[in-house]
């Protein structure tokens, strides 16, 4: 009976952490926050263009309008981290790139601690001056917010921020491989792999997330050779 009973408790509670550790959306603005009058990164001060956000589990975060560009900051406790450069710096997907018109932050939230945030970064195309934009999704589980990858759509970005625990290059290039997985199911693999996905890359240039850019060629062959490709 006793045994019963531990068994009992110990499914309980393995129950309740699988339910504290369940990942739910939470939304904050990132519209009409307040102005703050400077703010001190690491290499430097900023003193102008400097709005202070409601966060999510945890923390808090800055709009940085730059005007045209604008980018966010994180804070957590009292550590700042800046996603100047994978929202700035590192963006290829086009120019200009901004969150100012962006209305709000999805965090992905487990146990009340924020997990992931994902946020959508506007820019104009090179090509054309068109206006588009994508969702960038960030990994705040360690101990500095990681770029997971961008993507297209809501369900994608999430599954991005929910199965890439970590961040980094390994969860990076599973993110990417999952891109072009969905981008290349249409090409039939070539001779080298690459078959006719690659000669259309023009085609899908603009749903190729910035972080996935450079390693095009590597994760379409890693793709075909997954499915089976041809050698």
């Amino acid at each position: 009976m006793r045994f019963l009973t531990f068994l009992s408790l110990a499914a309980c509670l393995i129950s309740a952490n699988s339910l504290a550790q369940e990942i739910k959306p939470q939304y904050t603005s990132l519209q009409d926050c307040k102005t703050v009058k400077s703010l001190k990164l690491a290499d430097r001060e900023l003193t102008d263009g400097v709005f202070r956000c409601k966060g999510a589990g945890g923390y808090g975060v800055y709009v940085i309008d730059a005007d045209p560009r604008s980018f966010l900051v994180l804070q957590r406790g009292k550590q700042l981290f800046s996603l100047e450069k994978p929202m700035l710096n590192e963006f290829q997907l086009g120019d200009f790139p901004n969150v100012s018109g962006t209305k709000n932050a999805e965090w992905r939230v487990a146990g009340g601690k924020a997990v992931a945030l994902i946020v959508r970064v506007a820019y104009q195309k090179r090509e054309t001056g068109k206006a588009a934009s994508t969702l960038l999704a960030f990994d705040l589980r360690g101990d500095a917010p990681a770029l997971i990858g961008a993507a297209s759509g809501n369900d994608e970005a999430r599954q991005l921020a929910d199965a890439a625990p970590g961040g980094g290059e390994d969860a990076q290039s599973r993110a990417c491989n999952a891109v072009y997985a969905k981008l290349c199911k249409d090409f039939p693999p070539g001779p080298e792999r690459l078959g006719r996905c690659f000669d259309k890359r023009p085609a899908i240039a603009d749903k190729v997330p910035a972080t996935c850019v450079a390693d095009f060629q590597t994760n379409i062959e890693n793709y075909h050779q997954a499915v089976g490709g041809a050698q």
